[in-house]
């Protein structure tokens, strides 16, 4: 038997290969004496005649063996593949192989290793898309419920916010703040001290503030983001990225004034929940006063390259933002 586990979905294909493994010694090999778990690390292979030895061995007093390798069908290069791909065709039928590799579906369909073996008899492919909408909500309440959290759909929604729906980021910080409040109802407190935001998710809170005119709030962020070592080079690319955002989504609504997230998902190439910020934001905005801005902006930016400090730029390009008419 050859198994699959793969995709974009890192912890939860760890978490399914762990639950192969568990599974097979609980039914085959309680003492665990017939069970191999190789790693490819930093592409390096290892040799290749060992790992056939440890597929094609005999199960020692039991039924089974299982063979697990990871990284094996991402870093195999179709130069390297023949003697791989004939040893593992000579699996018997009492070897277990799984296969376990962060790859995505399209990826995972590109590699030799899966277009060798597609069609060998008992062949099984377990595919694991990154989690989103209603589906990553399910998940996470299992995870709550398990940790014995108390919070609340709005604050939840903040951790996947700052998480950027990260399964794996998610999962780390829900163990996290679950040893923080003991048993307690998570606060938005307990998130803000726990939860570091990524650059990206937080700027969407920035921008929030800088479509609103909301000046103290804007600066205070922005305050938070250089204490939290920020680089001013990438916040300016961000917010020059939002400026164009904004400005293509004007375009959108000019066509079609009565566009949804949906739309704007699809003209953009966002995530819906992007383009849903994006949506709300753009509206506080005329045309003129985007051009404007993203003039400025274009001006800022070659000035840095000349050498001027970035921070400056930044805190200019926040001014103008601050006082354009929204």
């Amino acid at each position: 038997m050859i198994l699959f586990v793969y995709g974009d979905d890192h912890l939860r294909v760890k978490e399914r290969t762990e639950d192969f493994k568990v599974k097979f010694l609980a039914k085959f090999d309680p003492a665990g004496m017939n069970v191999d778990d190789i790693a490819i690390r930093s592409g390096a292979l290892p040799n290749v005649g060992e790992v056939l030895q440890a597929v094609q061995a005999a199960p020692f007093l039991a039924e089974k063996r299982l063979v697990i390798i990871r990284g094996l069908v991402d870093a195999l290069k179709k130069t390297d593949a023949k003697a791989w791909v004939e040893g593992f065709l000579r699996t018997p039928e009492s070897t277990v192989l799984l296969f376990s590799d962060d790859l995505s579906a399209a990826e995972f369909e590109k590699k030799e290793l899966a277009k060798a073996l597609a069609e060998v008899p008992d062949m099984h492919k377990y595919p694991l898309a990154k989690l989103e909408g209603q589906e990553l909500v399910s998940w996470a309440k299992e995870r709550i419920l398990k940790l014995g959290l108390v919070i609340t759909p709005s604050l939840l929604q903040e951790i996947f916010q700052r998480t950027k729906d990260d399964a794996w980021r998610i999962d780390g910080e829900l163990e996290k703040i679950a040893a923080y409040a003991n048993g307690e109802a998570v606060t938005h407190e307990m998130i803000d001290l726990l939860v570091r935001a990524d650059v990206e998710a937080d700027i969407f809170a920035f921008m929030d503030a800088l479509s609103s005119n909301s000046s103290k709030q804007a600066l205070d962020k922005l305050q938070n983001e250089r204490e939290s070592g920020s680089d001013s080079f990438q916040l300016y690319g961000m917010l020059l990225r939002q400026l164009r955002l904004l400005l293509q989504a004007r375009a959108v609504l000019e066509v079609k004034k009565d566009a949804t997230k949906q739309d704007l998902a699809t003209a953009l190439k966002l995530h819906p929940f992007v383009a849903q910020k994006i949506l709300a934001e753009v509206k506080g905005w005329s045309r003129h006063d985007l051009e404007e801005t993203h003039a400025l902006a274009l001006k800022l930016d070659k000035a840095m390259k000349s050498g001027t400090n970035p921070e400056i730029s930044v805190d200019r390009l926040v001014s103008e933002w601050l006082v354009s008419p929204a």
